[in-house]
């Protein structure tokens, strides 16, 4: 499983620069376009919100792998080293059910997504692809993490 976690991270973290990169430079194109030409393109400010949406969901996954994501921290600073651990784990099962629910919902969500977009003309559900892959991608990680601190909450104990 470690194999595939680093091997996937290096992968979302070079999709998420590229997605940045190229979502502001259609961005860019449009501003540039608009102030210089006088007109809009339709696809570019569209291909832009898409963007992020991929950026958003992905980042999900991304911050979990990294953890990143505000959590119990707060909380845990005053509790032991082996209190920690459990809050941890009771932290990144929380995370497992809320990951499994969006699962679930974006399935459902993307399974009547049977439009057009306005302005470039794609499957809706391309776009909203994004949701159940972060889902997805949570999961696992949140189930790393639980493994991780597992172990590091039985070395304090041994």
């Amino acid at each position: 499983m470690n194999k595939f976690i680093k091997f996937w991270d290096k992968i979302e973290e070079n999709l998420l620069i590229f997605l940045i990169s190229v979502m502001g430079m259609a961005l860019l194109l449009q501003i540039i376009v608009r102030f210089v030409f006088g007109f809009a393109l339709p696809w570019p400010e569209e291909f832009g919100r898409y963007c992020q949406i991929w950026i958003t969901f992905l980042g999900i996954g991304y911050g979990v792998r990294k953890n990143t994501h505000v959590g119990m921290n707060l909380l845990s600073e005053k509790y032991s080293e082996t209190m920690k651990h459990i809050v941890d784990i009771f932290s990144n099962g929380l995370g497992i059910f809320g990951s499994i629910i969006l699962l679930i919902s974006s399935l459902k969500f993307i399974s009547i997504q049977n439009v057009l977009s306005t302005a470039m003309q794609i499957p809706m559900y391309l776009v909203y692809a994004v949701i159940p892959i972060s889902a997805v991608l949570s999961t696992i990680y949140y189930l790393a993490n639980s493994v991780d601190s597992m172990k590091q909450l039985k070395k304090g104990r041994a």
